[in-house]
């Protein structure tokens, strides 16, 4: 190889090997999951096209039913009152970011771990773990919530996430 080639390749081939290094960091610590759902693009191009549109073909934000905005404001609130201090929607603060929270975790996975997060990674369960571990073993507090006020916080999530809320109706846990 020439000594010009190699003035080139190299630092190519550095750049290369940190964005490997970089994307296998990032997987394995959660932070981002590769090729996670394939389906996305066309989830996305289905809700577009699902959208009202105006004649500029600018998809319109629906507005929320009564119930969904009481939902939403309560949540907002509650979310303030016991989750802001820890979590932001869209940047780490002491736990991690909640932006798509819902496409995460079921809300059935959800409500045990809100109300308790301890006794579900007590109980061996391995993406509680995994975050525990990933959080400095920072506990976060427990929460004496109903289920409705976390289906709340659940529905305000996802509203501030960007996507389209559904009432979410109560769910039993056995």
């Amino acid at each position: 190889m020439s000594h010009f080639s190699l003035k080139v390749m190299f630092p190519l081939l550095v750049v290369l090997l940190v964005f490997v290094v970089g994307g296998v960091f990032f997987a394995a610590t959660g932070l981002v999951t590769p090729f996670a759902d394939a389906t996305a693009p066309q989830a996305v191009a289905d809700t577009l096209a699902a959208a009202p549109t105006d004649t500029s073909g600018v998809a319109q934000q629906q507005p929320l039913t009564p119930e969904q905005a009481q939902a939403v404001a309560a949540g907002e609130t509650l979310f303030k009152g016991n989750c802001a201090q820890c979590h932001a929607l869209n940047e780490v603060v002491v736990g991690p970011a909640l932006n798509g929270l819902h496409k995460r975790r079921p809300v059935a996975w959800l409500i045990p771990w809100i109300k308790n997060s301890s006794k579900v990674v007590a109980s061996g369960d391995e993406y509680a773990v995994k975050i525990f571990n990933q959080y400095q073993k920072q506990q976060m507090p427990s929460f004496a919530l109903s289920e409705q006020e976390i289906t709340s916080i659940l529905t305000y999530l996802k509203a501030e996430s960007g996507f389209a809320v559904v009432h979410a109706p109560s769910i039993a846990l056995q």
